[in-house]
């Protein structure tokens, strides 16, 4: 792992529909609090990014989120940890101590 102040982090975010959200505006508002969240730690050098993906959904079911998760197990993946701009985008009810589990914190 690098040190704490060239983490390496993937983005992830969602947005369910168009009809409720226009896709782009939603990842750039995701995107840019997650750069704040980052900064002074590291870079987001991956995104990951659910359109049209209900936060109900496993992430097992969401193909950008799936694809995080199987990146996990590559040590030569290119990023240290993952940053989520908003947290009700990415989970809903319970599945937060279930990821968390997973991405071992």
């Amino acid at each position: 792992m690098q040190s704490r102040e060239c983490l390496r982090f993937a983005f992830y975010g969602r947005v369910s529909t168009e009809d409720w959200q226009d896709p782009v505006t939603s990842r750039a508002r995701q995107l840019q609090q997650a750069v704040m969240l980052t900064a002074g730690h590291g870079a987001i050098v991956a995104q990951f990014f659910d359109t049209g993906e209900s936060r109900t959904l496993p992430w097992a079911r969401r193909p950008q989120a799936a694809a995080l998760v199987a990146q996990l197990a590559d040590p030569d993946r290119g990023w240290d940890a993952v940053v989520i701009g908003e947290n009700e985008r990415a989970f809903y009810g319970s599945k937060y101590r279930a990821r968390g589990a997973l991405f071992g914190n």
